[in-house]
């Protein structure tokens, strides 16, 4: 497999109202940024009706892109286009106990990947699941992997179970979720186990496939001696250089690809289509400049 892909990657979303909407007010995020496995060459956000799209960073050090449209409209349309460059996986963690997740320092630094979230904690319902399903490696690594694995023979992938606001008690209840439902379970699991563990959105390229592709979501666990590995219990032992992230929050709450308010009519119909394909370089070419590197504790 190739150690490196170039992907272009097109999100596309359009809000129709029933009349017309006016003093828009929204914030994005669909711009990837600078990781160590991944190398952004050029990114924009377009907005229909024209508006200026503003930056700045989140305190997880996403690309968020702010706008307004204040005058009246009926259709509201944001395109994002990403070209970027991702490499494969990284080594295997290094063997460690869990002993080494005991430091302090460590927990103060990564205390908001380990506390309970909005829709990531262990109530009853989800810790007699996890009795019945963690395993029993004691080498962090060995545990994740194994984890990995246990939570997607564990959920069935299904549509219409659940939504963006679904906690975790009600997909370990359905047995039945979407890929965010799998990485909410596994942060969870994690963070139960007193493993930092955080949520990844951004975008999966799958060679052949001919419908249009979507927004995925997936996890990164904190080992001891390694530092941040992807897991993704949908896809268990994911070839990283078809996975575009965008960006990185304590759950689906803190990442979520639009978020907005506006006053007048109720929107009729939101549509979202996502393309992403594999492009090749230009013969000698150097690329685009990286954007900044993720601050604090990402990479």
């Amino acid at each position: 497999m190739p150690s490196v892909r170039r992907l272009l990657a097109r999100h596309r979303t359009e809000f129709t109202y029933d009349g017309e909407a006016r003093e828009s007010t929204n914030e994005v995020r669909l711009c990837p940024v600078r990781h160590a496995r991944q190398r952004v060459l050029s990114v924009s956000v377009r907005v229909t009706p024209e508006a200026e799209v503003h930056h700045h960073r989140d305190a997880f050090g996403n690309d968020v892109g702010w706008f307004q449209v204040e005058g009246p409209h009926s259709r509201l349309l944001v395109e994002a286009e990403a070209l970027v460059e991702v490499s494969g996986h990284p080594v295997l963690p290094a063997p460690a106990g869990f002993a080494a997740l005991e430091d302090p320092g460590l927990r103060d630094r990564l205390a908001a990947f380990l506390l309970p979230s909005a829709l990531v904690h262990w109530p009853e319902a989800v810790d007699y699941f996890a009795q019945g399903l963690e395993p029993g490696a004691d080498e962090v690594g060995r545990w994740l992997v194994d984890l990995e694995e246990a939570v997607n023979r564990s959920i069935v992938y299904e549509r219409g179970h659940t939504a963006v606001d679904t906690p975790v008690e009600r997909v370990v209840q359905a047995r039945r979720g979407v890929c965010q439902d799998m990485a909410h379970l596994f942060i969870a699991l994690c963070r139960r186990r007193g493993v930092p563990a955080r949520y990844v959105s951004g975008w999966l390229h799958q060679a052949g496939r001919d419908d249009p592709a979507e927004s995925h979501a997936w996890a990164e666990a904190w080992a001891p001696g390694t530092g941040w590995v992807e897991f993704d219990p949908t896809h268990p032992d994911p070839d990283l250089t078809h996975y575009v992230r965008v960006a990185v929050g304590r759950d689906y709450g803190d990442v979520p690809p639009f978020r907005g308010t506006y006053v007048g009519a109720p929107t009729e119909r939101m549509d979202v289509h996502v393309e992403i394909r594999e492009v090749d370089a230009a013969p000698g070419a150097a690329g685009g400049a990286d954007a900044p590197p993720v601050p604090g504790v990402s990479g």
